[in-house]
């Protein structure tokens, strides 16, 4: 007995003068790494997300094992870790409701999508209720209905800006001559994601921007909120358990989706040209892509390994030459952050966010620049010393990418609003 009351003393006192955070998130971001740190930090007051493997569709899917469509194993695999269960509130309601539409031949698209999934999640998440919260954080332009009614209730707003808000202007030209491969959004999606995206940053009273670039957007964008602009630099979530980068020359390695955005184009150009003069070269394209730029002529050299799980991204990164991602705008690319702390030197554009030295932890290429990546490639194969001495920078630096450092980062931005 006594023990129990020392016990939720120290948890008392823990929680005392530090914000009470409620996460509002769509889908797995993170690996729920953001949850999972503010409770480490006494400072989760709950997690509210869509469909994840403690959810309904989740549990079945789990159950139904490799006879669950693909989709429902998907949801399965969002497992949320480091969070109790009773602080974990998982809804189903807009999954089914579009598998209700589809069966009826009848589900939205793009960005109507985005605001029906808004919308009915702001509302569940209101029946929700603020389980004690005094903060809550929220990620770009998501669930706006709920920040409205949380604000109107007295809480403070924290808003993850987690890629450029000015990533649509930048991809213009992308989506005209690749249209292909992605389509261009209609002007009036457009119009509508800028104005949510003004709608967050008068709601915020912190924006949190992983990234310089990301924070050269908001200034441009919403000059207005420059003042609310926190720059905290995203982590790794992946533990290498001590192991370090043994690399196979030649294997380069790329990861994620969105392939217009992340400059998937110019690899493959890039690709063409060193498989040409080297044969041991092979890009592995890790991540699911659709068929129409798996198929597409220009990506003949490319090796797609596909969606891969957990361990095997581990076992790629840990095999690498070389991590490249010659991406157009991200907020802070989580990838190059794994492929750094793996000790596996990258080949990357300041848009991919991350806050890499030019040949320290690797090398820095203008975006859209097919014969800088050939260069930058041919480089740190060819050159061992060089390669291997951006392998150690990688190391040195893997501690300020790691989860610790991350976490610390967050919970004094957030600190603020006590």
């Amino acid at each position: 007995m006594i023990d129990l009351m020392w016990e939720k003393r120290r948890v008392l006192e823990q929680t005392i003068n530090k914000p009470q955070v409620l996460v509002c998130q769509h889908g797995a971001r993170h690996r729920y790494a953001v949850p999972r740190m503010l409770e480490q930090a006494g400072m989760l007051a709950a997690l509210y997300t869509d469909s994840s493997a403690r959810s309904t569709l989740g549990k079945c899917a789990a159950l139904c094992g490799a006879h669950a469509p693909q989709v429902m194993r998907r949801l399965a695999g969002r497992k949320i870790r480091g969070v109790p269960y009773n602080k974990i509130f998982s809804s189903d309601v807009y999954n089914i409701y579009e598998l209700a539409q589809k069966l009826l031949y009848s589900q939205k698209k793009g960005i109507k999508l985005f605001r029906q999934r808004d919308y009915m999640l702001s509302r569940t998440m209101q029946k929700w209720g603020l389980h004690g919260a005094n903060v809550i954080y929220s990620m770009y332009h998501e669930n706006l209905d709920f920040i409205r009614w949380a604000k109107a209730q007295g809480l403070h707003s924290v808003v993850d800006v987690f890629i450029g808000p000015q990533t649509y202007e930048v991809m213009t030209d992308e989506f005209l001559d690749f249209s292909d491969w992605g389509g261009c959004p209609a002007e009036s999606s457009i119009r509508v994601e800028e104005q949510m995206w003004k709608e967050t940053a008068e709601l915020a009273d912190v924006l949190l921007c992983p990234s310089e670039w990301v924070a050269e957007g908001v200034r441009t964008l919403t000059p207005e909120a420059s003042e609310k602009i926190r720059i905290v630099p995203y982590g790794c979530s992946i533990d290498y358990e001590e192991r370090i980068n043994n690399p196979v020359k030649g294997r380069v390695l790329f990861a994620g989706g969105y392939a217009l955005r992340k400059g998937l184009r110019y690899l493959a150009q890039a690709a063409s040209r060193l498989k040409a003069s080297n044969s041991e070269i092979d890009i592995r394209i890790a991540g699911m892509l659709p068929p129409e730029v798996v198929t597409h002529p220009i990506c003949k050299d490319l090796n797609f390994l596909g969606k891969l799980g957990r361990e095997q991204m581990k076992v790629e990164y840990l095999s690498a030459d070389c991590f490249v991602l010659p991406s157009l705008s991200e907020g802070f690319a989580g990838v190059v952050a794994e492929a750094i702390g793996a000790g596996c030197p990258v080949v990357i554009t300041r848009e991919s966010g991350s806050p890499v030295v030019n040949e320290c932890e690797g090398l820095i290429i203008p975006t859209r620049d097919v014969d800088a990546l050939v260069g930058a490639i041919q480089r740190l194969v060819s050159d061992r010393d060089f390669r291997n001495k951006c392998s150690g920078e990688c190391i040195k630096r893997a501690t300020f990418y790691s989860e610790a450092a991350w976490r610390s980062r967050l919970v004094d931005a957030i600190q603020v609003l006590a």
